[in-house]
């Protein structure tokens, strides 16, 4: 039937409005005054990450979001590349 929503669209929209919402509030986060509101932000960031790690195990369970796996040499070169960055 076309135009009919599958379990796969419904998880793809909802993992890219976690990742939106994610993006929206490291602005907020980074942007607050006021401490507290800070911290609720930085709350609600950590939620939202937990969230969106479950959405994206379950498609990657099912097949739906595949990822290759990173190349161990590549990982370290990586490392290495960033671990002497001073802020």
């Amino acid at each position: 039937m076309a135009g009919k929503l599958t379990d796969q669209d419904i998880a793809n929209s909802m993992l890219n409005d976690y990742k939106l919402m994610c993006s929206s509030l490291n602005t907020y986060i980074s942007e607050a005054q006021n401490v507290s509101i800070r911290n609720d932000y930085m709350s609600i960031l950590q939620n939202s990450y937990d969230i969106q790690k479950e959405i994206f195990d379950t498609m990657n369970k099912k097949g739906w979001y595949e990822v290759k796996p990173a190349n161990v040499s590549d990982i370290a070169k990586a490392q290495n590349q960033y671990a002497n960055v001073q802020l």
